[in-house]
């Protein structure tokens, strides 16, 4: 592991950093913006079936 070359190593690090930075950013972006909503879908809250209160 000696003889590997520093600059493939400085490469990998650069490449997992740009990938963790664009998967912050995409996150940003997809949590301010979000996605486009269907008005006829219903909201996922409402698909939850509720439970009954538990007896006493």
């Amino acid at each position: 592991m000696d003889d590997t070359p520093k600059t493939a190593i400085s490469g990998m690090i650069l490449y997992v950093l740009a990938l963790l930075v664009l998967g912050v950013l995409a996150g940003a972006v997809y949590t301010i913006y979000g996605h486009p909503a269907d008005p006829s879908e219903r909201p996922a809250a409402d698909t939850i079936p509720q439970k009954a209160p538990a007896p006493q």
